[in-house]
């Protein structure tokens, strides 16, 4: 089966709005990874998401973020298509289904999404889908930052947007309905490191409304007391990332990641840790700034 001039090797995934495939293309002798979306949305707003999608990775060029290296249209079912670089490697869920992840080894990942997000947020792109479902880890451990099939421009309006994505990693300005920034996005990612250091979700709840009503109105369980290997001045870290109200959270991806690269480092050089204390004064400069 050949998908345009791409022969079509084996399924990868499949999901509610398409499949991704591994394929191989011929002409430049690479193999390469095709979502598809699927032929009975390929007249609805899925469509106009999935251009959006192509339109936002093309402009974003980031060790960290997939490429894109075509788009094109089937003929036989006129579906779209994306061409993207393939790559080995788990998604970060399929890992999490494992267990908890060691501090430092979770501390680089996040950054390396914290150093993707800054790229998107340079170029006004906020991610809107931050979870571990679309953080690819390769078999050399890197992070790639995929599916931007949700991707927005900052400060667009939303009242009329429908709540789409998966509700665990959503923000409260999200729910809400209010404009998201570059904020919304740290808030997902702080889900995302809540989940990878402990297991759990922050908000975690069995009903859509219970979620919601969490991430609203509920304070998440420190870190350190659903893992106590977990030092408290990370525990000032996520709940940076995690407050409520936007104007009081952390304030950009690039201070995130500065942040975490001392808890990476931390198990090779536990000298190179940050003190609480000096995370403490930061967070308390964050609050002040805010």
């Amino acid at each position: 089966m050949n998908v345009g001039r791409y022969q079509v090797l084996d399924v990868l995934g499949k999901g509610a709005n398409g499949s991704v495939v591994r394929g191989f293309d011929p002409l430049i002798g690479r193999h390469v990874a095709i979502k598809l979306l699927s032929p009975e949305l390929a007249r609805e707003d899925a469509r106009q998401r999935f251009y959006q999608e192509a339109r936002v990775i093309g402009q974003l060029s980031h060790p960290c973020i997939i490429t894109l290296h075509d788009i094109g249209i089937e003929e036989s079912s006129s579906t779209p298509f994306l061409v993207m670089e393939f790559l080995e490697g788990q998604p970060l869920d399929r890992i999490l289904d494992k267990g908890t992840i060691p501090l430092p080894r979770a501390s680089a990942w996040a950054a390396e999404v914290a150093c993707a997000l800054a790229a998107a947020h340079r170029k006004g792109v906020i991610h809107g889908d931050v979870k571990p479902a679309n953080i690819l880890i390769t078999q050399e451990n890197r992070v790639k930052l995929t599916d931007f099939g949700m991707a927005r421009l900052g400060g667009h309006d939303t009242k009329d947007t429908p709540l789409i994505g998966t509700p665990a990693y959503w923000c409260p300005e999200q729910i809400m309905g209010k404009a998201q920034d570059a904020r919304s996005d740290l808030f997902s990612l702080g889900v995302v490191i809540y989940e990878m250091v402990t297991g759990n979700r922050p908000f975690g709840s069995d009903s859509l409304q219970g979620i919601c009503n969490r991430i609203l109105s509920s304070t998440h369980l420190p870190a350190s007391q659903a893992n106590p290997s977990i030092p408290k001045s990370f525990d000032e870290l996520l709940g940076a990332l995690l407050a409520k109200d936007p104007a009081v959270r952390l304030g950009s991806a690039e201070e995130l990641a500065e942040m975490l690269y001392p808890f990476a480092r931390r198990k090779a050089a536990p000298q190179a840790a940050p003190p609480a204390s000096s995370l403490r004064d930061r967070a308390a400069r964050l609050l002040r700034s805010a």
